[in-house]
């Protein structure tokens, strides 16, 4: 014979427990946004305000999480005539073709290295995707060879939320030309990513507010 108490059903001097299964809200389930998908220190990096950089030898992935929208960081991304205004080390950007979704931008940098002012100039074939993918290769410059993108990614606190953060990602490979010491270049393609990657975000807030 069994008596109900509580959640329990006695029988003899045994209990049998009687479990619930209540499902969990949508906000309390895991959620597997981009920055979810990153090591656990790029995600505290990232969370606290500043980029996570990783990669060697000229082979970059750069990231920064901002708050912003998609339409705010697609502005600044895209503001190549501006550059200078913004971006470190950037003195002159300029847009020579504009075709669509397609561009050609010329960008010039200073900066100095060893006590001496060193200055290059990039131009770029672009190609917008949808708001989210800003693809670029080397037509002519200062470089053997540049190649990557640009990827924008809204980011929810939860899934089924409204996006509050904007995840900006920047794939990139770029190699010297020839008789340029790698070490030195590597070093400083590095840092100016880093610098780069700073300054958008700190853009995007800006134009946010």
């Amino acid at each position: 014979m069994f008596k109900r108490l509580g959640s329990y059903f006695l029988t003899g001097c045994c209990a049998i427990a009687i479990i619930n299964v209540i499902p969990l809200p949508v906000s309390a389930q895991l959620f597997n946004s981009a920055v979810d998908q990153l090591p656990a220190s790029d995600q505290a990096t990232l969370r606290s305000g500043q980029p996570t950089l990783t990669g060697e030898k000229g082979s970059y992935t750069a990231r920064v999480l901002v708050k912003a929208s998609p339409e705010i960081v697609w502005s600044v991304l895209t503001d190549y005539g501006n550059f200078s205004k913004f971006l470190p080390n950037v003195v002159s950007g300029k847009i020579l073709e504009s075709k669509g979704d397609r561009k050609v931008v010329e960008q010039i940098d200073s900066r100095q290295v060893f006590l001496v002012s060193i200055q290059s100039r990039v131009r770029s074939a672009i190609t917008e995707k949808a708001r989210t993918r800003i693809d670029f290769q080397l037509v002519d410059g200062d470089l053997q060879s540049l190649k990557g993108y640009w990827m924008v990614e809204p980011i929810a606190p939860f899934a089924g939320a409204k996006p509050t953060q904007v995840l900006i990602t920047q794939v990139v490979a770029a190699q010297p030309k020839s008789g340029t010491p790698k070490d030195v270049f590597y070093n400083i393609f590095k840092s100016s990513l880093r610098g780069t990657m700073g300054a958008i975000g700190q853009e995007a807030g800006r134009r946010m507010q």
